[in-house]
């Protein structure tokens, strides 16, 4: 059954396919294929789950488009935007019988020519039979998603507010000696608060994480904690990644269950100057990697300048994925234009001891920016005060239905 699109939505379909045409005509190609689910997601609105099944938009200089998708998928895809009956091809189940395989009808000549090119996304068995057939991987869809139209504009500041809404539940969540299991469980009411909250709510393209990195783990960013770990003292981070229909933002906080020590300001006020270094320097026409490299600078110049303390770049763009060009780092080639959205999240990473790292949400603007998440930032708005009724309730129903022990107070 064909999917109904609003006008908006229609109208940025066939500016982003108006785009890609576009690029084509001036790469000199015929066809253009498209393989990554985000990127047919970003041409066609229709999300899937591939498996072992791939599916291609096939995109023609003449403006064509035609998908080739799992025989048990068509009818399922005639919710994609710019499609209909007759554009649709097929092969058979995987692994198919002689002949009638993905790469077969891909490759007849019906739906594909040279010259051509291929998202260089495309998974390895992919793309290694659309290279011998003359194709060439390439990063033209880059330069097309980074900058955001109005509409997705909207898209991601609605995930960026749910995202703000599930830091405040970890830290809420949150208390001395608690559990990680219990600053995880805003994971599940913020799913629900999505659901029904969004209209046309689409569950493979709708994502969330929540939970709090403990110290000192909280050093270890990319690390995951275990249920049982508990939050004692030192710098923890509430942290809140979504994807709402489609779009992603993040929220993220750096927090305290006990007052912070001298030393503990210092680092705190450390990270958040290197975060004023780099919103001072947003606007359109400035260069990602100039960005990083002030704030690393900076972050050297106060002792924290090598691999083991600095760690992670300043920041990436957002869109369909949580990570996504344009890279705020100093290896970037990427130039700031406004509608970019992009994190800024400059940290400090002390092993054994924790992280500080704030994490927000950002456009770009005309002349500026606009954060999108709005969770405060000052070290007085992030100490978690005592332990309450509604803690011990928590705790015991989290350690009753996932079976993480008691608490036992620092």
């Amino acid at each position: 059954m064909q999917r109904k699109f609003d006008a908006r939505q229609n109208a940025d379909f066939r500016r982003r396919h108006v785009a890609l045409v576009d690029a084509m005509r001036a790469a000199g190609l015929k066809h253009y294929v498209v393989t990554g689910s985000e990127n047919i997601f970003y041409f066609t609105g229709a999300t899937f789950d591939p498996l072992e099944r791939p599916f291609f938009l096939i995109v023609g200089v003449d403006a064509s488009r035609r998908m080739l998708v799992p025989v048990l998928e068509m009818d399922h895809m005639r919710k994609a935007w710019g499609m209909d009956e007759q554009s649709i091809r097929f092969y058979r189940e995987f692994p198919a019988p002689h002949g009638e395989g993905w790469a077969e009808r891909l490759l007849d000549g019906a739906l594909l020519s040279g010259p051509f090119e291929f998202d260089d996304i495309a998974p390895f068995g992919v793309g290694e039979v659309l290279r011998k057939a003359g194709g060439q991987g390439s990063d033209l869809l880059s330069d097309i998603r980074m900058v955001k139209s109005e509409w997705e504009i909207e898209q991601i500041e609605r995930a960026a507010r749910y995202a703000d809404w599930g830091v405040q539940q970890v830290m809420r969540a949150a208390w001395h000696g608690g559990s990680v299991a219990e600053t995880y469980a805003p994971t599940q009411s913020l799913m629900r608060k999505i659901i029904r909250e969004v209209p046309d709510w689409d569950a493979l393209a709708t994502k969330v994480i929540a939970a709090a990195w403990p110290a000192p783990l909280s050093a270890e960013p990319h690390s995951i904690p275990r249920l049982g770990d508990r939050l004692r003292a030192g710098p923890h981070v509430a942290m809140v990644l979504t994807r709402v229909n489609g779009y992603a933002a993040e929220s993220e906080r750096t927090f305290f269950t006990t007052c912070p020590t001298g030393q503990e300001r210092k680092m705190f006020a450390t990270m958040t100057r290197a975060r004023e270094i780099a919103f001072e320097m947003i606007r359109p026409g400035v260069g990602c990697a100039e960005i990083d490299a002030s704030v690393n600078a900076f972050l050297d110049g106060e002792g924290f300048g090598d691999f083991g303390t600095r760690l992670h770049r300043c920041g990436h763009g957002f869109g369909l994925g949580n990570h996504e060009p344009p890279w705020i780092a100093v290896g970037s080639p990427h130039i700031l234009a406004k509608n970019m959205l992009i994190s800024i999240e400059p940290g400090i990473y002390a092993s054994g001891v924790g992280g500080y790292r704030h994490s927000d949400t950002v456009l770009v603007t005309d002349n500026g920016y606009r954060c999108l998440t709005q969770v405060p930032t000052a070290i007085d708005a992030l100490v978690i005060g005592d332990k309450t009724f509604r803690h011990h309730f928590a705790s015991y129903l989290t350690r009753r239905t996932l079976g993480v022990s008691g608490a036992k107070h620092a």
